[in-house]
């Protein structure tokens, strides 16, 4: 099935072929860039690690999905009572919280005997991780599992603004006013033609060619926060001859719209999941689906959609693609932001639409740092005793698809709970999501001090 591979089919009108083996190794940007991390937060790590979970919400039944730890047993419960599908869960013996996941997989021999094992004795065993590195394709070397999507040094390539603003230029795609800065009295320059000539702009924004998750992102609106951006800039390339940042103004959006693209390894494009982005600046708080955009607007995402994943598959890109677009207040679409040459947060809500038919869906995202720790259990009984908690028959309410980021406490650490909920509100109509939502707000203000 190799050259016939499509993933989105699989998910979708083929969901009895095969079996995939899922991972969902998110932070693979690090093995993509050598650029500085910055401050280390240990408990923010956990909870982006623990992220993993929203796997399951793609998952078949004939699946293998690998998890860090077994999640919470009403989690999946709930789950299966929602319709979704448990795939055998399989975990790294002595995993710990912080370990990237796939360097557990590949210091477990047992963990790689077992895939093997799986690997020879399924001809249409898939490996599908959240994105390609080196690391897993070494699993992929030592277990035999047909790996599937672009080699690490192609994902590294398209994750990258700078290439990403060449490839709009290059389709010929309206792309921000900005230009890409090769030293600080470069990124100086910029800013004073940005904010002092026709357009005005009064925020720049400085990108880091390859930060993610709203890092290595600068957004200046004052010559003070200009200079105290630079000197942070400074210091996190010192040493470096090769360093380029992209400069670009801020525009006033009428809507962030995130669309995400498949690419076969045959060079099928399949655009899908074209959904209204929530942010919080440059943070993703949430995603609404089905987007509330006239037809011909979304006709056009699919054209864009199209001659991107052209390309792409052009310079050797197979696999999943997450863009990032803006429509402005003008009306204007500006249809390449970033590209993520991976999985990102919204490709695992991108099918919930399989089991929520026909539905208005929003998604939240909740940064908790309660004083005293949160499980799924008590979250869930919460939202119950309000009459928020989805119901399994009519599918509308409030439903939390992860577990494992809820705050607790570390075992050797007096600090606060950190954490993260993810939540999908469900309803027949977008009233009625806002009033859901209002009250999960609510409630969620609860959890942090």
């Amino acid at each position: 099935m190799r050259n016939d591979f499509n993933l989105v089919n699989l998910l979708t009108t083929e969901r009895s072929k095969g079996i995939i083996v899922w991972l969902c190794n998110i932070g693979a940007e690090k093995y993509w860039s050598n650029l500085s991390a910055g401050v280390v937060n240990r408990q923010e790590d956990i909870a982006v690690n623990r992220m993993e979970e929203m796997n399951l919400l793609i998952c078949r039944e004939q699946d293998i999905v690998i998890l860090r730890e077994m999640p919470n047993e009403d989690y999946l419960e709930n789950l299966k009572r929602m319709g979704f599908s448990i795939p055998t869960i399989l975990s790294p013996e002595n995993a710990d919280l912080l370990t990237p996941i796939s360097e557990l997989v590949l210091g477990d021999e047992n963990l790689l005997n077992k895939l093997k094992e799986a690997a020879d004795k399924n001809d249409d065993l898939y490996f599908v991780p959240y994105g390609i590195t080196h690391l897993e394709e070494e699993i992929a070397q030592k277990t035999g599992m047909k790996i599937m999507g672009a080699p690490s040094h192609i994902n590294a390539k398209i994750n990258d603004k700078i290439f990403n603003r060449e490839i709009s230029e290059k389709l010929g795609l309206t792309v921000c006013q900005g230009k890409v800065c090769s030293s600080t009295d470069e990124i100086r320059e910029e800013y004073e033609r940005l904010t002092n000539n026709e357009p005005f702009f009064s925020k720049v924004i400085i990108k880091e060619p390859k930060g993610a998750s709203g890092k290595g992102l600068y957004i200046v609106d004052s010559k003070h926060k200009l200079e105290s951006s630079l000197r942070m800039i400074a210091r996190f390339s010192k040493g470096r001859t090769d360093s380029k940042w992209l400069v670009e103004g801020w525009y006033d959006k009428k809507g962030d719209v995130n669309y995400q693209i498949y690419v076969s390894p045959e060079g099928q494009v399949t655009v899908f999941s074209i959904k209204e982005q929530l942010l919080r600046d440059t943070v993703y708080i949430g995603s609404k689906m089905p987007p509330e955009l006239e037809q011909k607007v979304l006709d056009s995402y699919v054209e864009y959609g199209q001659k991107i994943g052209r390309y792409l598959y052009e310079i050797g890109f197979t696999g999943v693609a997450g863009v990032d677009s803006i429509i402005t207040e003008q009306d204007v679409c500006i249809p390449i932001i970033e590209i993520n040459g991976r999985f990102t947060l919204s490709t695992y809500i991108s099918f919930v639409n399989q089991i929520l038919k026909d539905k208005k869906i929003l998604s939240r995202y909740f940064r908790l740092t309660p004083e005293k720790p949160v499980n799924y259990t008590d979250i869930c009984g919460k939202l119950d005793k309000e009459g928020l908690l989805i119901n399994s028959d009519t599918k509308e309410g409030i439903f939390v698809y992860t577990s494992g980021t809820l705050p607790y406490k570390l075992h050797d650490s007096n600090d606060c709970c950190v954490g993260r909920a993810f939540a999908l509100i469900v309803s027949d109509s977008w009233e009625k999501v806002s009033i859901l939502n209002s009250k999960l707000e609510n409630i969620m203000e609860t959890y942090s001090k």
